[in-house]
């Protein structure tokens, strides 16, 4: 059958080239229009979602959000468009706060239906790459399966038992792949490597979190061969187990590094660049602890670490993104004055900034959005604690919710001391914004005392008795 194919083909192409040169150019320009029809770069997306704490979905190629399309719900949580879909791959589907990977290919379609408040569990997909996501997801939920046992059991096996263990979900794996094994057989090779990645991915994850639980034993040389899959092109950066699994390597050998660094982030730097050979992946990644380099430091201007990592991004808009947060972190030092705002109240008046936060006033600052629920209640929780233990201060709480909703008056009605506020410039709310819920201002004034800190790290009551002591 193959040889026919393969003759067949050429005695194609032979006719096609003994055509008059204008009949061929109209040939190959009518196949090239239709082909573009056919296989253009978007893909139709449908969905049904219940119990939604947002009203949009975003569906993106990189995990910044710059190559996105946003989906809005109608009244009743259905959505129906088109997103860009350049080339075949995962893209990550983004229903705040959670998160998932989908595959897509240009000209095809998908629909899918899932619980907001079961998400993982809840999603089934159908159209016309229904059966790849579907697979997709039940191996990510084998995958899941197989973590949950590991840290449940905390890691705690021999290496013999662990490597048997591991085996052994590997095989409930493989039978799963086999049950579908004729469906399997008509999707892509691209959709192919992809899969045999993904099933892999957690196996590896797993293998370098146990080498980083137990870093002083010495393991067989060929342990460590699952390495390799970092020394190639992949066949698609956005599988999930990939992200934790590189990050445990990189502990790993930043912990086996017996080398005093200047900076850790110089060195991690160096391992992404040295480590990981798909470019784009490695621009994920050096972009990653980039981010996360000027979250810790609160860096305010470009320095040395920072210029490295520039030095070894190749996406110029990873670069941007980066600066952006700087120019954010350079708004808000210790000792400016809190950016100005005018602010709406539960009882819908209107404050400025210069009537809230008063000369002689000395006011916690903290953030809410009410699409991470657990995350409000548990901080509402410690800032009433504080409130208690600390009544001169004032406690201010801001929306940083981007819809024109009555959600954000949803937490709990104004306390003692507690204002809850929505600003009418929320884009630079959206500047000043903490990158945890846990982090909060501190300010004397409008003076800012303490920027971005996080309140449940030791040492942080601390901060708040010298802002109350302070004359």
């Amino acid at each position: 059958m193959k040889l026919n194919f393969q003759f067949s083909t050429f005695n194609f192409q032979h006719k096609l080239l003994s055509l008059p040169k204008y009949l061929l150019a109209l040939f190959l320009a009518f196949s090239g229009i239709s082909c573009n029809v056919k296989h253009n770069d978007t893909a139709k997306i449908r969905a049904k979602i219940i119990n939604p704490r947002t009203d949009e979905v975003v569906i993106s190629r990189d995990f910044l959000l710059l190559q996105s399309d946003t989906l809005k719900l109608n009244s009743q949580n259905e959505l129906s468009g088109t997103v860009k879909v350049p080339e075949e791959g995962l893209y990550i589907l983004f229903i705040f706060p959670e998160f998932q990977t989908i595959y897509l290919k240009p000209g095809d379609s998908l629909a899918f239906h899932l619980n907001a408040d079961e998400f993982d569990e809840s999603i089934s997909f159908s159209g016309s790459l229904a059966f790849e996501n579907n697979l997709l997801m039940e191996m990510f939920l084998a995958n899941e399966q197989e973590k949950d046992y590991f840290y449940k059991h905390r890691f705690e096996f021999d290496l013999s038992n662990f490597i048997k263990k591991l085996d052994s979900f590997e095989t409930k794996k493989n039978k799963l792949l086999e049950s579908y094994k004729d469906e399997y057989r008509k999707t892509t090779s691209k959709y192919k490597q992809i899969l045999t990645l993904v099933k892999k991915s957690a196996y590896y994850n797993l293998k370098e979190y146990y080498a980083l639980r137990n870093l002083n034993n010495t393991f067989p040389e060929d342990y460590f061969a699952y390495r390799s899959v970092f020394h190639k092109k992949l066949p698609d950066p956005n599988i999930f187990y990939l992200n934790t699994f590189v990050d445990a390597l990189l502990k790993y050998k930043m912990k086996k590094n017996d080398k005093k660094v200047r900076n850790p982030y110089l060195k991690l730097a160096y391992l992404i660049n040295h480590e990981i050979f798909d470019t784009v992946f490695r621009d994920n990644l050096l972009t990653k602890y980039c981010i996360r380099y000027i979250n810790a430091y609160h860096i305010s201007k470009k320095d040395t670490v920072v210029k490295d990592f520039y030095f070894k991004i190749i996406n110029e808009k990873y670069k941007k993104y980066c600066e952006e947060m700087i120019a954010d972190n350079q708004l808000v030092r210790v000792g400016k004055r809190f950016p100005e705002n005018t602010y709406l109240t539960l009882q819908n008046t209107k404050i400025s900034s210069d009537s809230l936060f008063k000369t002689g006033t000395k006011t916690l600052v903290a953030f809410h959005d009410f699409r991470f629920r657990k995350n409000l209640v548990s901080n509402l929780k410690k800032i009433k604690k504080y409130n208690e233990q600390y009544p001169d201060l004032q406690y201010v709480i801001i929306s940083i919710k981007n819809e024109q909703s009555d959600e954000w008056q949803m937490p709990s009605p104004e306390e003692k001391n507690i204002l809850f506020v929505r600003a009418e410039n929320n884009r630079l709310i959206q500047r000043i914004r903490p990158y945890s819920l846990a982090q909060i201002y501190l300010l004397d004034g409008q003076t800012i005392k303490a920027s971005k800190v996080n309140m449940y790290a030791p040492g942080f009551e601390r901060k708040l008795q010298e802002l109350i002591n302070e004359e």
